[in-house]
């Protein structure tokens, strides 16, 4: 699993609604669930690389059925094997794509962490508080269920072996 889980320990109210008519009230947990994932470079577009390493973070986040993302913190980390100008700008347009996605999704990024790395690096942390019943563990799959894949497995692996062989020595 790539997200955790955190029990925050407070009940709030929350109405039921009986199908037979009247309202229940009920006290749900509240939870926290957060995940934190990156990304070396995967193609050479900084504005595209950036928008792939949100979508990273908020597909964690979307695999255990939240939709709405509290905050989300970026991890940037800036080349020093580039050019001052090429770090620049392949550094403000990997910021600018992870900040365009998360605004498309509805959320924030409200800060993060900048270091300076041989590669280039984009990622996040995201996070959210919700009650237990409005996120799904993926720990309860039985043999007949359909399992939904969105990209082959092993992407990753592929990418990264594909970008070892082209580099020059």
């Amino acid at each position: 699993m790539d997200c955790s889980v955190v029990r925050l320990g407070k009940y709030i109210p929350v109405e039921v609604h009986n199908p037979e008519g009247g309202v229940s009230i009920v006290k749900e947990e509240l939870m926290m669930i957060s995940t934190t994932d990156f990304f070396y470079p995967l193609i050479d577009d900084p504005y595209m690389q950036g928008k792939i390493g949100c979508a990273n973070v908020l597909s964690d986040m979307y695999s255990f059925g939240v939709q709405k993302i509290d905050n989300i913190l970026m991890i940037l980390a800036s080349s020093n094997q580039m050019t001052e100008q090429q770090a620049y700008i392949s550094t403000k347009l990997m910021i600018k794509g992870f900040r365009d996605l998360a605004l498309e999704a509805g959320s924030n990024v409200t800060g993060g962490q900048t270091v300076i790395n041989p590669w280039p690096i984009i990622g996040g942390t995201a996070s959210t508080v919700c009650l237990s019943s409005d996120y799904i563990m993926p720990i309860n799959a039985v043999v007949g269920d359909v399992i939904v894949l969105t990209k082959p497995l092993g992407t990753r692996t592929v990418s990264y072996t594909h970008l070892r062989a082209h580099e020059t020595p």
